[in-house]
């Protein structure tokens, strides 16, 4: 089929790509939270115990209060303290996750700021306009994500979830469910054990299980303190540009901030030495969308390498024990889909807790499983397709390797 240039700026005009997606009232956000940790020579024993304290967690134990409210949960908290954090903005269809949960008046008050498209030079070297108001749900978010965490840890809070500042050290299965060490913080034992470690996969890593990885994706980011309104166009858009060894993002964030991040393979980062300042500047000057939505601000930091890659668990889990969010699968940052993924996943979760528990069903695990698969083929169909869309760089490394998995 030949395409009109309209048709052809239209087939380019979704980055980035939406994954096929699938409603509850408000708690007062808490600008903190109370910390129920048990002393160092403590044993408690809990019907659900949560690993990791981020989105994914929070939301299985904000879901599991509302299906089983009686039962106790502990959710986790590593405790880490990182200053900048990846997974700034989500499209519009996060509002039926947080609709859910009960929290999308907490979230209208946290000082988020709303967007309502993306702009992307994919395909050509045109900027492409996707609409929001061509969506179901009209506004996107680009988040505060230290408010965005601590008001769903706050929501678990008031829904009777126990915070324990600890990290896992080891697990281990009994007859009972599973016996948790967290070190200095205590032992634990739990009937139930989710995984909402992220990339960590903490509770993957304890049982030696390794996962499948499709590519070796990195985000070499910045942030900037934009010390005067930038004269560029769509500052309150996120915008992507490809070039011949990856692509850009960039996306304004509450609190005068901007991020921009370099997107590579490790093994070309190194190449690169996008890791120093000024070789990062050097190539961040040579964009023709990005730069100038950067060019009033000021670097936080030398740039942040993190990982970026798509993997995913494939084996099944041991019983009592289920995986979300990143700790189950990993999606490329050009999906958007990070933040909705987790709250998706730690849905299905709690379902499949709440058979184990009120029905007595173990196959509701097998069905989350199920469901985690067909997710994760129909993001790599889609990946598939926006990588292919690219054709400008036939020569080089990045783009080989992702036209060549897919022919």
């Amino acid at each position: 089929m030949v395409f009109s240039s309209d048709q052809q700026l239209l087939a380019r005009s979704s980055v980035p790509f939406l994954i096929p997606v699938a409603n509850r009232v408000p708690w007062p956000l808490q600008e903190s939270w109370p910390r129920s940790m048990p002393s160092k020579a403590s044993s408690a024993a809990y019907d659900v115990f949560i690993v990791g304290a981020g989105p994914a967690g929070a939301a299985v134990a904000i879901s599991l209060s509302q299906v089983i409210p009686s039962l106790r949960v502990c959710l986790a908290d590593a405790g880490k303290n990182i200053p900048f954090r990846i997974g700034e903005s989500v499209p519009p269809t996060i509002k039926p996750f947080l609709d859910h949960l009960g929290v999308s008046s907490s979230f209208e008050q946290t000082g988020h700021s709303p967007s309502f498209r993306t702009l992307s030079a994919w395909g050509g070297p045109e900027l492409i306009s996707n609409e929001f108001f061509l969506h179901v749900y009209h506004t996107g978010w680009r988040l505060d994500r230290q408010c965005f965490d601590r008001m769903l840890i706050t929501e678990a809070v008031h829904c009777g979830t126990e915070i324990l500042s600890a990290r896992v050290c080891s697990l281990k299965k009994d007859e009972n469910g599973w016996l948790i060490d967290c070190g200095t913080a205590g032992r634990f034992s739990a009937r139930y054990v989710v995984d909402a470690s992220g990339r960590d996969a903490i509770c993957s890593r304890l049982l030696k299980r390794v996962p499948i990885k499709f590519d070796r994706l990195v985000a070499c980011s910045i942030f900037f303190e934009q010390r005067a309104p930038s004269e560029a166009f769509s500052t309150d858009a996120a915008v992507i540009e490809a070039f011949r060894n990856g692509w850009w993002y960039t996306a304004a964030i509450p609190g005068n901030r901007r991020v921009a991040m370099l997107m590579t393979d490790i093994d070309i980062a190194r190449q690169l030495q996008v890791a120093q300042l000024s070789t990062w500047l050097q190539y961040l000057a040579e964009t023709q969308y990005i730069r100038p939505l950067v060019a009033t601000g000021c670097p936080l930091s030398p740039p942040l390498i993190w990982p970026a890659s798509s993997r995913y668990f494939a084996c099944a889990y041991p019983p009592n024990m289920l995986a979300v969010g990143d700790a189950i699968s990993s999606f490329d940052p050009l999906s958007s889909q990070g933040i909705i993924k987790a709250l998706r996943s730690s849905l299905f979760a709690s379902y499949a807790i709440a058979d184990h528990y009120l029905r007595d069903d173990e196959s509701g695990s097998a069905k989350y499983h199920a469901l985690m698969n067909r997710e994760f083929d129909t993001y790599l169909a889609t990946r598939r397709e926006y990588y292919q869309q690219e054709q400008r760089w036939p020569d080089a490394p990045f783009w080989q390797r992702r036209h060549q998995i897919y022919k």
